[in-house]
């Protein structure tokens, strides 16, 4: 898949999360406000897809390819989904904006966007560092280098958790950076099962057909060898293991911040 594919696909995760921390907030705030902000999320949401939804499918790539005449319908309900949940976001800052409600934690749009972002990216740092020859290799395109974040983070606040009586000490917001590192890590190695000239906004369309293989193979790592049959399954369980540990980390983040 290629990068911009990885970029919007972070992208859109990010702002899935974002509105789900701030629907929360709005709910410890005031549970009555809840029907209001449902009002602007699902009205920005609408809006912005009536408006973008014709324009980006008229302008998508591959529109003429053979495959993509067959995914015309899968193709449409990708960009909806995209454009809806950045719409929503947008009227849930606008509903923010009217009511004053605060948002828990140091949740920030443009650096969690940022830090989401750059997970997706890291995997194809293989190709600067080990060349476009090694690309697609298991050390990058597994969970082995995400969890040497995870390592780190962890090494920088034991020592602090292990000297109090509360696991919400020291937990700050390093477990939120290092959950949306890894959110967007995992959102690289789930879109890598499809070639690098795919339509990003179509992956809706194969994402659920379980007879669908990767592209190519990946590059071995010593006696360690992932066959093109097996690389599906290699990446995909490599990805919902690092969204199990993910969402680990949120929860000791909000543990710490509603402690």
């Amino acid at each position: 898949m290629n990068r911009i594919s990885h970029m919007v696909f972070a992208l859109a995760l990010f702002v899935g999360l974002y509105s789900l921390i701030y629907g929360f907030s709005v709910w410890l705030s005031d549970l009555g406000t809840l029907t209001e902000l449902l009002f602007y999320y699902v009205a920005g949401g609408v809006i912005l897809s009536i408006i973008a939804v014709p324009i980006l499918y008229y302008k998508a790539p591959q529109k003429k390819m053979m495959a993509r005449t067959t995914s015309n319908r899968g193709s449409a309900a990708a960009m909806t989904f995209v454009v809806f949940c950045v719409g929503s976001l947008i009227g849930s800052i606008v509903y923010q904006w009217q009511s004053g409600v605060s948002i828990i934690g140091n949740v920030s749009i443009f650096i969690g966007s940022l830090i989401t972002v750059t997970g997706a990216l890291m995997p194809d740092w293989d190709i600067p560092f080990l060349g476009i020859s090694r690309h697609r290799n298991i050390i990058f395109h597994s969970l082995i280098l995400p969890l040497l974040v995870v390592l780190g983070t962890l090494v920088n606040v034991t020592s602090r958790i292990l000297s109090a009586t509360s696991l919400a000490v020291g937990a700050e917001v390093e477990y939120y950076i290092t959950a949306l590192f890894l959110l967007g890590y995992a959102s690289h190695l789930y879109l890598d099962i499809y070639p690098s000239n795919a339509n990003p906004l179509e992956i809706l369309w194969t994402a659920v057909d379980v007879d669908h293989k990767a592209p190519t193979g990946l590059k071995p790592l010593g006696p360690i060898k992932v066959s093109q049959k097996n690389a599906r399954s290699w990446l995909v369980g490599n990805a919902t293991f690092l969204i199990g540990i993910a969402l680990a980390l949120f929860a000791l983040y909000f543990y710490n911040i509603l402690s």
